[in-house]
């Protein structure tokens, strides 16, 4: 049974309405890096901050949701070479553009095969020993960052004395043949790779010399 009060608020034609705030929704709080911080903009959502800032928000790239325009028009765009006509300096450059399992097909004026290119397969230990290829800063907030990055002090891990010996072993064993030591089932039981048996091999000298 309705009170009086809301029947009168039943028979008047005029509702007040009140706004209110919207006390479950969730507020944003931006921690971590202080220069990240600063440039924040909270109207923004992740994906346009993180544009603005110059940073991916994935390392695999974009996957939907987003246009992917077509920047060169057909008539700027250059003729694609004849493999037939590449010199072996060029064809070499070009294997390594070429990723595993990714091929060209050369043929004569005849159509017939001269060769099959092939990209060269890399190994673990080759790409792990790979130097990163350099890429220029589109913003200040990513030079910034670098700049951070590169004044941040480094805290060198010393390895502890059941790892020297580990790595002693393998060295009065093998010397400097890290392939060896790769694959020494018995020494190497943690499967490490020979780059990263070379890395703690280095790291193990180095400590002895300075002692």
């Amino acid at each position: 049974m309705a009170n009086p009060r809301q029947r009168k608020m039943n028979r008047s034609g005029n509702r007040v309405t009140r706004r209110t705030a919207n006390k479950h929704k969730k507020k944003v709080v931006i921690t971590g890096n202080d220069i990240i911080k600063a440039n924040w903009d909270k109207k923004k959502t992740l994906r346009q901050n993180y544009e603005k800032l110059g940073l991916l928000t994935s390392l695999n790239g974009t996957t939907g949701g987003k246009e992917i325009l077509n920047t060169v028009k057909p008539e700027e765009a250059e003729e694609p070479t004849e493999l037939k006509e590449l010199t072996e300096e060029e064809i070499e450059k070009l294997k390594k553009t070429l990723k595993p399992g990714e091929g060209f097909i050369q043929r004569d004026d005849e159509g017939n095969v001269v060769r099959i290119i092939v990209g060269d397969r890399k190994s673990h230990d080759e790409i792990l020993e790979e130097e990163a290829e350099k890429v220029e800063a589109k913003t200040d907030v990513v030079r910034a960052l670098e700049e951070q990055a590169a004044n941040a002090l480094v805290v060198e891990r010393h390895q502890t004395q059941f790892e020297s010996d580990w790595v002693a072993q393998l060295i009065a064993k093998h010397g400097d043949d890290y392939e060896a030591m790769f694959w020494d089932k018995k020494l190497n039981e943690y499967q490490q790779t020979a780059a990263q048996l070379k890395k703690k091999c280095q790291k193990y000298l180095k400590s002895r010399s300075q002692q």
